[in-house]
């Protein structure tokens, strides 16, 4: 089932930032699209809840360097 995501991360603080975190995310399976944001500090994530969880999702997030604080909009069908 595809989900939406937004999640609010720390440690962003130009474009490299966005596309490195946006590539990072989109290399696991399932995720369909991924962006991000460092003005506003939001990730939006679109991926298919049976392949990979938020969890992952935000554990890739850190892996890259950055900090999960929290989500905005949490998974949405």
């Amino acid at each position: 089932m595809v989900e939406n995501v937004i999640m609010q991360v720390e440690g962003m603080t130009c474009s490299g930032c966005e596309q490195r975190v946006g590539k990072v995310l989109r290399r696991l399976d399932g995720v369909r699209e991924a962006t991000a944001d460092h003005r506003t500090g939001q990730v939006r994530v679109r991926f298919d809840s049976a392949v990979t969880d938020h969890a992952a999702l935000a554990a890739q997030i850190e892996t890259a360097g950055y900090q999960v604080t929290g989500d905005i909009q949490g998974p949405s069908r």
